[in-house]
């Protein structure tokens, strides 16, 4: 009786406790709702916004209100100086969020966009590390001090940034943003020397950035004019480089000057490469190892077009004596495209023995065991050895053998109740709560960082069950848990891609390995050329799709981050793709990733010459190649995961000549 008066008093104030944190964390929200919607009119809702705030100091989104709230002041506050210390205040107080990133990268963009310098410099005495801000620091310094300034750090930030390579954002006059105000600079402010200087052109030079070199030049003093000139002369017409090396001196500039010149000339002039190289060397000393590093740069640039026997001959014997093996790789794959088993051997055997070892060469060493030497019994000893591994090529050798992939599933570890009560989980849970999917994936990694790999386990159950599916694939990703398969394939919006493929030819565990490649199951990601959403799904095929399909709902990008909208689009646009080459995720997967006239050129090149694996292989886009064997694998998966487990190809795609 004792023992029942105690559990029916804990079965009472759990119950009561349960109800009240309900009651609580429901009014938070409507307030924080309140809150934002204020935020809209900052100054006329300005006492509705503090008398709210107060009330949500407890609750876990309270440094993100404080964010917004203070990117509305900055934004109506005329006199930035007077923001500075509160901003440097929230950066210091919430380091360990993305909001903070974010508020001292916008504050520096409005300070560089103002002109304001000195205030520039009180809150960033450091070079920003964001290539579109630096130039601009760097000027503000000079602009403040007068004082002479060294431009290394500016150098090395624009070497490893894009922003001089893929926006010229150095020649861009309405651009506020760019280098062009540190032309200004009078020569004797520059203390970075002259030889510092050519040394970074040099570097440009080796990754060939034309742009950086063109800024660069800019900055050498009149004494150096001589080799600017050079300089540009050999980027403008790179045969100009057999009339330079008849005077030139052996330094490591002038090597790369060579080098610069034969990369710029190889892509479209590779006979003619071929040609200059004896003249440049009958002029130019060079070391055997650079000689072999300037005859490879041309044999790269010979893999895509048809050749003379003689030059053949030439590019294969660079090959032969090189050690690069990403060079080695790329004539792999031009033996696959041509349907040469004879080279393939020859060539997988001069890769470096550990590099032998990688699954596509072995699948591809079983092959040739069993095509030249007719060894059936060593090449299925390969297979099978690749068949206790987990990739695509493990259940292409167990199709290739005939037998089932036995796939290879853990036990899932259930989440410790306690995990609920973490901070940061509260945290999170608000963040998932509402749809901010890009903070809530920024604070689970920080949770990730330095933990047992058992409680990484328990916390991609825990986001499975939660429906966190994103953060559920992250974790099993960081955690190498790659065995965890509920966690790391879970079954995301899985009635929306039944309902969406329903009546389809596409299956729905086809739509959601696209998926799951495309976004890792993230409905708010973007990708750097706008494509959007679980599916991310581009411009053009969402106005190709709209148009196919008759679809005259008023749907816009910005409406595809909603599931059910990007789902119900991106099934149609993939079910287009797949009626076009023949109900063939293969080449589906391929045109999804690349688009359907790449797809159509490569197969004129091989022409149906090729298998299914052979394709795939040799298709010349790394990013591409690996798209298309993930799909198929993580196809594999769902099949399994819902029962369904099936050789990794069709019977339609394994048979078709490519």
């Amino acid at each position: 009786m004792k023992n029942l008066c105690k559990y029916l008093i804990l079965f009472y104030f759990t119950t009561v406790t349960n109800i009240l944190y309900a009651d609580s964390i429901s009014q938070q929200r409507d307030d924080y709702k309140q809150i934002k919607i204020a935020l809209k009119n900052y100054n006329k809702n300005l006492p509705v916004i503090n008398k709210l705030l107060h009330k949500l100091k407890d609750y876990s989104l309270y440094p993100y209100l404080q964010y917004d709230i203070l990117m509305e002041k900055i934004k109506n506050e005329k006199n930035l100086t007077l923001m500075q210390k509160p901003v440097i205040n929230f950066i210091k107080e919430h380091s360990d969020l993305k909001v903070s990133h974010l508020l001292s990268y916008y504050f520096t963009e409005l300070l560089v966009t103002k002109h304001r310098w000195k205030d520039l410099m009180y809150f960033s005495p450091k070079a920003p590390k964001t290539a579109k801000c630096v130039c601009d620091w760097y000027y503000a310094k000079w602009s403040i001090e007068k004082k002479p300034i060294h431009f290394e750090d500016l150098i090395k930030n624009l070497l490893n940034s894009n922003l001089v390579s893929k926006k010229n954002l150095l020649n861009n006059k309405k651009n506020s943003n760019n280098c062009d105000k540190l032309f200004l600079i009078p020569h004797k402010y520059i203390a970075t020397p002259p030889s510092v200087i050519i040394e970074y052109i040099r570097l440009a030079m080796k990754k060939n950035n034309h742009t950086l070199i063109n800024y660069l030049i800019k900055l050498l003093p009149s004494d150096y004019k001589n080799t600017a000139n050079t300089v540009l002369k050999i980027k403008n017409n790179p045969l100009f480089i057999t009339d330079f090396v008849k005077t030139a001196k052996s330094t490591p500039f002038n090597l790369q000057l060579i080098n610069y010149s034969i990369v710029n000339l190889s892509p479209k002039h590779a006979d003619l490469a071929i040609e200059k190289i004896p003249i440049i060397l009958s002029h130019y000393k060079m070391e055997n190892s650079d000689i072999q590093s300037l005859k490879e740069i041309v044999a790269n640039n010979m893999m895509d077009r048809e050749f003379t026997s003689k030059q053949k001959i030439w590019r294969d014997s660079v090959i032969i004596n090189s050690k690069s093996v990403s060079l080695i790789e790329k004539r792999i794959r031009l033996s696959l495209k041509q349907n040469n088993i004879k080279d393939l051997k020859i060539f997988i055997e001069h890769l470096p023995y550990n590099m032998q070892a990688k699954e596509e060469w072995q699948y591809w060493k079983s092959y040739v065991l069993l095509v030249l030497n007719n060894n059936k019994i060593e090449s299925d000893k390969i297979l099978y050895n690749l068949m206790k591994k987990n990739s695509f090529y493990s259940l292409i050798a167990a199709q290739k053998l005939g037998i089932s992939y036995q796939f290879k599933q853990s036990k899932t570890i259930e989440p410790d109740p306690s995990i609920s009560k973490i901070k940061k989980i509260i945290r999170i849970n608000e963040l998932m709560y509402w749809n901010k999917y890009c903070f809530a994936k920024f604070e689970w990694n920080k949770l990730l960082t330095n933990k047992s790999n058992r409680f990484q386990t328990m916390l991609a159950s825990y986001a499975n069950k939660q429906q966190w599916w994103h953060l559920s694939v992250e974790t099993t990703i960081q955690a190498k848990i790659w065995n965890n398969l509920k966690e790391r394939f879970p079954l995301a919006w899985n009635e929306l891609y039944k309902k969406y493929t329903k009546g389809k030819n596409i299956t729905k565990n086809y739509a959601m390995a696209i998926s799951r490649q495309e976004s890792g199951w993230d409905p708010y990601v973007k990708s750097a050329n706008n494509a959007v959403g679980l599916m991310q799904i581009k411009n053009i095929a969402f106005t190709d799709t709209m148009q196919i399909c008759h679809i005259k709902q008023s749907l816009t990008m910005q409406k595809l981050f909603n599931p059910e909208n990007n789902i119900w689009v991106g099934t149609n646009y993939l079910e287009h793709i797949f009626k076009l080459v023949g109900k063939n995720r293969v080449l589906a997967s391929a045109a999804y990733n690349a688009g359907l006239s790449k797809i159509n050129q490569w197969r004129r090149v091989t022409a149906g010459k090729l298998d299914v694996v052979a394709f795939i292989e040799s298709i010349p886009f790394k990013e591409t190649r690996q798209y298309v064997k993930n799909v198929l694998l993580y196809n594999a998966y769902y099949n399994y995961l819902t029962g369904k487990p099936e050789n990794i190809l069709t019977p339609l795609e394994w048979n078709h000549s490519y």
